[in-house]
């Protein structure tokens, strides 16, 4: 199984374990990723906030180009994979626009998570786990940008997702329910209004605490940075200890496959999950 692999901006620097744990998951399950020659930022997160055009010409130019290989192009960023989606869309709808990219639609744009989730690929994961993770409480959080616009994403339930718990429940974790799933961190409002953000933070923070998980599990890369960062600020606040581990889930699913560079990847978190898996014999 071949893929055309758009890493994106954020991927080749402050989540560069999430591209490192991507590619090994998907090497051990027998997914080629094509990396696209030559890619350039797709605009996410201030394009489209500024500039109707730029919006959809930075994506276009990478949609071309995956086109042109031939294989469905996956963008494991939630922002990356949002604006792949739109200017997708957009070309096709807009006869303008198909004048000036000459992008057909002849390719699907996936998630991460949709890519996981694909049958084959799942029963891959399944089939590779060396080390269940039993025992390992976890609250699986997609956030804004895995099911909004739902017009756009298109998420198979913008309310309740599925996706990301399944690939959990697959490499033995216990998936706990919980309320704020695709509840907003304010991630995208870091800089300028960092009194939300850290009551939004704060609020799935304590609901994490509260259903006695260990880790909050994401794929955005936004959302993990923000989760992740927020605690010290949290703490200092409130009087309240934040110490909670906020992984992206092909870590764990790394961690099942007792690949040697999860202790890598998780040394690069502010909030440690290295004594939470060691504790449980999992690393």
């Amino acid at each position: 199984m071949e893929y055309s692999y758009y890493p994106g901006c954020t991927l080749t620097g402050s989540a560069r374990e999430l591209d490192e744990s991507f590619r090994s998951v998907a090497a051990k399950v027998g997914v080629s990723l094509r990396e696209i020659p030559d890619w350039t930022c797709c605009g996410a997160s201030s394009a489209h906030m500024v500039d109707a055009f730029l919006e959809t010409a930075l994506p276009a130019k990478d949609l071309i180009t995956a086109e042109r290989m031939g294989k469905d192009v996956v963008a494991p960023c939630a922002g990356c994979h949002v604006r792949m989606k739109a200017a997708s869309k957009k070309i096709l709808e807009d006869k303008d626009f198909q004048a000036r990219f000459p992008f057909k639609g002849e390719i699907k744009v996936l998630s991460g998570l949709e890519m996981l989730h694909e049958k084959e690929i799942l029963a891959g994961i399944k089939n590779s786990v060396t080390k269940p993770l039993e025992g390992l409480r976890v609250v699986p959080y997609y956030g804004c940008l895995a099911v909004r616009p739902p017009e756009v994403v298109e998420p198979e339930n913008p309310e309740n997702p599925m996706q990301m718990d399944r690939i959990l429940e697959a490499i033995g974790a216990e998936v706990l329910r919980w309320p704020y799933k695709t509840d907003c961190c304010g991630g995208s409002m870091a800089l300028t209004r960092t009194d939300l953000v850290l009551k939004l933070s704060g609020k799935i923070l304590d609901m994490a605490v509260l259903v006695e998980a260990d880790a909050i599990v994401t794929m955005c890369p936004m959302c993990q940075a923000n989760l992740d960062t927020r605690q010290a600020d949290l703490s200092r606040e409130t009087g309240k200890t934040y110490r909670m581990p906020i992984l992206y889930v092909t870590e764990l699913i790394g961690a099942a496959f007792q690949d040697p560079n999860v202790r890598h990847w998780l040394g690069k978190h502010m909030v440690s999950a290295e004594s939470v898996l060691a504790r449980k014999g999992l690393i």
